[in-house]
């Protein structure tokens, strides 16, 4: 039976307390499943500031809440909390100051994946038959997605050089045999699957660690098995947050002979819409669905200009930017098409203004091509500027001030999962000493994504330095004709089409210096739009392993050196 602790910090367990706790456990023992959500309530009610879970397992049929909480420490004894919900399970914080969680595993039962072995193919009909693994959860709808990720059955890792599965249809036979289809617009992905090969099928919902509208946050020693989404992922956030914790996969299921396959689902961290970047420091991620890390601003659609207030869209519910943006934030106004800064200007107001959102009904969905968006789901937000602004209806704006900037990310280890080791979309930050190894596509990568997911924006100031980079941007799509970051350090700029025309706005002052590169698909270090660049003292070995003439031809790149420079100027290599 689930037992849990409370006191004051520093404050040793009296008869007083044992009381408190043998009052409050009497009518939740019965009810474990929510008794821990009863008893952070309850000591919250009561000027309680740190609750202890002692080790052991405890199941939760629902997701935890820390809402308005002022420096409350939620710590485990070696505890592992298991949430038996994949649309409403983990940890959400919000309004909370100085919040520290220590000390605990997150998993979910029923696990939010299934893996297989892939047992045959068909070339005629482009069908790959697969039987679910003992231990692992049934085939279901939400499994069924099409997305797939092919695994090595003797490494148990990510297939070296196969691209991520998307099949046009996947279906179930039965409970436990499906079938995985390929129409002849992705016969590619079909001739990468083996016969023999695991398979992983996922499902994307829900949070393992999510925190909003928070500051001064610390998570230390956790450790995350698997979560139905991303394992820690922070809106909103203000002041000195503080990450250490571990993604690994968990043990193997009962009833199973084969380990599990995958983390979490998605990435390890994302992180933005803040005003300080996060310091992550000696965190240790793996088998993750993406990213390791990922840190970006806000770009909004500019709906209608009139003067100096710009209405500006989302194509989400009401979101928490009201709390972060604020008077003499810098604006930046952007050409839809090339992404070119056009001016600059400062806040002088900003809110939410639905008065009018009925108007822009018919450009929100088209406007985010994210299969995340909701057709109807959009706001509406006012925002008053201090002067004019070069701007009309169609641009982007972004706000760099909450584009998280000033983060340290330093002696991390970010190995074995698909995506990027760190996507960056944020300035004035520092890359040192960390270990990225096995990793599907860049280690590395910079700059803006305004193409597809709206995530700002251009960078400036950063140093990457002492890195380690092995085995790294091996995903065929990288040498595609569309490519457009092959490198294992990327810093790279897209248009909205391959016909945009080239911007002025360039990124700029970049340290890249004594790191490792070893074992690269492509490049070593790749840049494209970008000014100020010193390149110095990295040791650079076996790159450029997949080349192919036809990367990047797209966008009129070239990037068949170890150090391939495009559309860049003051770029010291030394």
């Amino acid at each position: 039976m689930a037992k849990w602790l409370l006191f004051r910090k520093g404050q040793n367990l009296n008869m007083r307390h044992l009381a408190y706790i043998l009052l409050i456990m009497l009518p939740i023992l019965a009810s474990a499943g929510n008794g821990l959500q009863t008893l952070i309530d309850n000591a919250v009610a009561t000027g309680e500031n740190h609750v202890v879970i002692p080790a052991g397992e405890h199941r939760l049929d629902d997701g935890l809440r820390l809402d308005g909480l002022t420096d409350f420490t939620l710590e485990g004894d070696a505890a592992v909390l298991v949430f038996t919900q994949w649309n409403d399970g983990g940890i959400l914080a919000t309004n909370c100051k100085g919040l520290v969680l220590r000390g605990f595993t997150i998993d979910f039962d029923p696990l939010p994946f299934t893996q297989a072995t892939v047992e045959s193919k068909n070339p005629e009909t482009g069908e790959v038959f697969f039987d679910v693994h003992d231990g692992y959860p049934d085939l279901s709808p939400k499994l069924l997605t099409g997305r797939a990720h092919i695994f090595n059955p003797n490494t148990l890792d990510w297939k070296k050089g196969a691209p991520d599965i998307y099949a046009n249809e996947a279906k179930a036979i039965t409970p436990r045999k499906g079938v995985l289809t390929f129409y002849s617009d992705r016969r590619h992905v079909f001739d990468a699957i083996e016969q023999g090969d695991y398979i992983v099928l996922d499902f994307r919902h829900s949070r393992g660690i999510r925190i909003e509208n928070s500051g001064d946050v610390r998570i230390e020693d956790v450790t995350i098995w698997t979560v139905p989404s991303i394992g820690v992922i922070c809106r909103f956030m203000d002041g000195e947050n503080y990450f250490n914790y571990r993604i690994e996969r968990g043990p193997t299921p009962e009833g199973a002979n084969v380990p599990r396959l995958f983390s979490t689902c998605a990435d390890g961290f994302n992180y933005a819409y803040a005003r300080t970047g996060p310091i992550l420091e000696n965190c240790d991620f793996s088998f993750m669905g993406d990213d390791a890390v990922n840190l970006h601003g806000i770009a909004f659609y500019v709906a209608k200009v009139k003067g100096n207030v710009v209405y500006l869209l989302r194509p989400y519910s009401v979101e928490g930017y009201a709390s972060v943006i604020r008077p003499g934030d810098e604006v930046r106004s952007m050409d839809p098409e090339s992404f070119d800064i056009k001016g600059t200007a400062t806040v002088s107001e900003f809110a939410v203004d639905q008065a009018d959102a009925k108007e822009f009904a018919s450009i929100a969905k088209s406007v985010w091509k994210s299969y995340a968006v909701k057709p109807g789901r959009y706001t509406v937000y006012r925002l008053e500027l201090e002067g004019p602004l070069t701007v009309k209806t169609g641009d982007f704006i972004d706000i760099p001030a909450i584009s998280a900037p000033g983060y340290i990310i330093r002696e991390n280890n970010f190995h074995n999962h698909r995506g990027c080791g760190m996507r960056i979309m944020s300035s004035d930050g520092l890359i040192e000493n960390n270990r990225i190894e096995n990793v599907k596509q860049a280690a590395i990568k910079l700059g803006h994504e305004l193409a597809f997911f709206r995530e700002a924006g251009w960078v400036r100031n950063i140093k990457i330095v002492g890195n380690t980079i092995i085995s790294v941007s091996f995903d065929p799509k990288l040498q595609a004709k569309s490519s457009y970051a092959p490198g294992a350090i990327s810093v790279f700029h897209r248009g909205a089409s391959s016909e945009a025309p080239w911007p002025a706005s360039k990124h700029h002052d970049i340290i890249i210096e004594n790191n490792l590169i070893e074992e690269t698909g492509g490049p070593a270090i790749f840049l494209n739009q970008s000014r100020d660049v010193v390149i110095r003292n990295n040791t650079i070995l076996d790159t450029n392993l997949d080349s192919s003439p036809k990367c990047g031809v797209d966008y009129g790149l070239n990037a068949s050196l170890p150090i391939s420079i495009n559309n860049s100027t003051e770029v010291l290599v030394d």
